[in-house]
């Protein structure tokens, strides 16, 4: 791993996602994810890369982002391509003078039959589109005028950095810092003369290295052959050098990378030397020339040896779009109609494994290719990567349908209770120190006496609650999106009906307060009366609720504790809102008498009340006033959680919907009940 922090700041210089063969220059997501776990407060990072894997990039930009202190981004002299997406990450981006920035199109290469290409060319559209909204949302250009830059190739100076939002600052540093010299600025469009001059230059110095790399590696001398090698190298390095410094085509010259292209393919320095003369210097050519070779090579298998498939970004970005299509299937959230729409789930689970490096002619059977798609055990391939991409993005999909669900059940808890925050699972205390007790006259020269106050407190914990649900091979080849759309969603309903359960049970079947006595009574705790919805009825609460003391101060009276909720039966929904909002009494007989209950509070109905009793109503103060009800949830993330392991019981992938929260009543004088009659 490269060590990235140096004196304290962060050193993203070199390649992005790989470290350059001949500098030993570069950092990967990894390396910068370790790197910042080392660091605290605010940091700085010094940025100098052309570019490099645009995934990797990403990564990075988003480790940066969730970074808990300030990040200055120092750009010492070129942030391209996916080093400009990383410098977009800084809270403040400086450029200091003679720094560069660039933004482009991602690219990728493919080898195979058309619909290879059309896939790639999908998955590059959407690579641009997520960039594009990167850039969009931190300068605030249109993303239409954003893809025009990336379409040309954008360079940028600091001052046009600056102007476009793309820079924070502009700085003189005072010191020289030669751009990243790991790229190879020739492929750019419209790189500025003095990076290509700094690319050409590096090829003809590099050049004497690759040629004895190849013949080194390749054809090891032995005995006499030594001479033969270094002659060997020689030629090579004569030949290439000559293609460097031709001015003809200097564009065209990709001697080095065909170089390592041959190199790949295990071919002889003699054999290099043939590529790079019949070629051209062309690296598209060289590479056509190269596969040619391999395919009639009987040793190698022939062309069934040869595996199409996107490189750089090509797997991350088919994940994105996979996701899309099928949230858009499922009628969720930011899904859209993309390349892989039409696609079954068995077939989107054999892309994936193409594009893991999985040989297209052994993925016949069914249940195999569902059986790997998902990463089960038993199901990897010998020297494979692992695939258990699709099963994320599965699981993504059923992670918004679950929370689809839990946001749209219906429930009407939150709008009356508050809610709190447990870091564990201990019981811990509520502290109700009581209300202030009312202040006392100071004559002059007399001294301040200090108020008693008595500490009292309710116990609140956590309980996790939770259920299994599974995405099966079999659902994968019946193309079953109910599995992990449908069944989620329920589940994330159901998560949150389980909350609304606790709390209105604390209605309608309270335990006995901590005094012995039951929660609701009218003697000891003033908080339960009688009659059904009427003006007269209410104001009796209002009044009961009004003249609740506090228990370490009666002699001040009552505490003027005001409804804020009414909150009702379902069945009795229509008679509370008319109670509320009528001008008149709508019960009494006198039909002109003034409703003195109107807008007391806001009408709260659940159905959970009415199996109880269609006639009780209650009234419920502002729980942010006044103690009545808290809702607990761990470190307060009220949102169901969803995890996720290889099935054991199951063929296929397990997941779990978890959610931990626990329902307290603090105090009962912020409550008042009505038996309705």
């Amino acid at each position: 791993m490269a060590e990235l922090v140096v004196n304290g700041e962060l050193m993203l210089y070199g390649p992005v996602g790989y470290v350059d063969f001949w500098d030993n220059q570069g950092f990967t997501s990894a390396d910068v994810v370790t790197a910042l776990a080392s660091m605290e407060g605010d940091i700085t990072v010094r940025l100098n890369s052309g570019g490099g894997i645009a995934m990797e990039g990403s990564a990075i930009y988003n480790a940066l982002k969730r970074y808990p202190g300030k990040v200055t981004v120092k750009i010492d002299a070129i942030a391209a391509s996916a080093a400009s997406v990383i410098a977009m990450a800084g809270d403040e981006i400086e450029m200091p003078l003679g720094s560069m920035m660039m933004i482009h199109e991602p690219s990728g290469v493919t080898m195979g039959p058309a619909d290879e290409h059309r896939r790639t060319a999908g998955v590059l559209d959407t690579m641009t589109g997520v960039y594009a909204e990167l850039y969009a949302d931190r300068t605030g250009i249109p993303e239409a005028e954003i893809r025009n830059m990336m379409k040309a190739e954008t360079w940028l100076s600091p001052e046009d950095a600056k102007a476009k939002g793309f820079a924070t600052a502009t700085t003189d540093s005072g010191a020289h810092i030669t751009a990243d010299q790991s790229i190879d600025y020739l492929t750019y469009n419209h790189a500025p003369d003095y990076l290509k001059a700094l690319a050409a230059d590096r090829r003809a110095q590099a050049l004497p290295m690759v040629a004895m790399a190849i013949t080194a590696t390749l054809n090891p001398p032995k005995g006499n052959e030594m001479t033969d090698t270094v002659e060997n190298a020689q030629a090579v390095e004569e030949i290439v050098a000559v293609e460097v410094t031709a001015s003809a085509k200097p564009k065209r010259d990709q001697s080095k990378q065909i170089m390592e292209v041959c190199a790949a393919a295990r071919m002889s320095a003699a054999d290099t030397l043939k590529v790079i003369n019949d070629s051209g210097g062309d690296l598209i050519k060289a590479q056509a020339i190269v596969i040619g070779k391999l395919a009639d090579d009987p040793v190698l298998g022939g062309p069934a040896s040869i595996t199409g498939h996107v490189v750089a970004d090509g797997r991350d970005r088919m994940k994105m779009g996979m996701e899309k299509a099928l949230l858009a299937k499922a009628g969720l959230e930011g899904g859209e109609r993309n390349e892989f729409s039409s696609l079954t789930l068995r077939e989107a689970g054999r892309e994936f494994l193409l594009s893991s490096g999985f040989d297209r002619t052994k993925l016949r059977d069914s249940m195999q290719i569902a059986g790997m798609a998902l990463g089960m055990r038993g199901f990897t391939m010998a020297g494979q990567h692992s695939t258990s991409d699709f099963a994320e993005v599965l699981a993504n999909v059923a992670y918004k349908s679950m929370l689809r669900g839990f946001e749209e059940s219906g429930e009407t808890f939150q709008q009356w209770t508050r809610t709190g925050s447990l870091s564990d699972f201990k019981t811990a205390k509520r502290i109700d120190t009581g209300m202030f007790p009312a202040l006392a006259e100071v004559i002059e020269g007399a001294e301040y006496s200090h108020a008693t106050m008595t500490d009292r407190g309710v116990s609140v914990s956590l309980a996790t609650y939770g259920k299994m649900f599974s995405i099966t091979r079999q659902a994968i080849i019946n193309d079953d999106l109910n599995a992990f759309t449908n069944i989620p969603r329920k589940m994330g309903r159901a998560a949150s009906r389980t909350v609304g359960n606790l709390v209105y049970a604390k209605l309608t079947a309270p335990p006995v307060w901590s005094d012995s006595v039951a929660f609701w009574d009218a003697a000891s705790h003033g908080n339960l009366g009688s009659g059904a919805l009427t003006s007269a009825a209410l104001d009796l609460g209002r009044a009961a609720m009004a003249r609740q003391t506090d228990p370490d101060d009666h002699a001040t009276g009552g505490l003027n504790i005001t409804p804020a909720f009414l909150i009702v039966p379902t069945s009795i929904r229509g008679k509370a809102l008319a109670a509320m909002e009528s001008e008149f009494e709508v019960s009494g007989s006198d039909k002109r008498s003034p409703n003195y209950a109107r807008n007391m509070a806001t009408v709260v109905s659940d159905a959970r009340l009415d199996t109880a009793s269609t006639a009780v109503w209650y009234l419920a103060a502002d729980p942010n006033m006044y103690d009545t009800i808290e809702v607990s949830y761990l470190d307060g993330n009220s949102n169901p959680v969803l995890e996720q392991q290889d099935g054991w019981n199951v063929d296929g992938v397990e997941f779990k919907v978890r959610l931990d929260a626990g329902v307290t009543t603090l105090d009962y004088r912020g409550l008042y009940k009505s038996t309705g009659s």
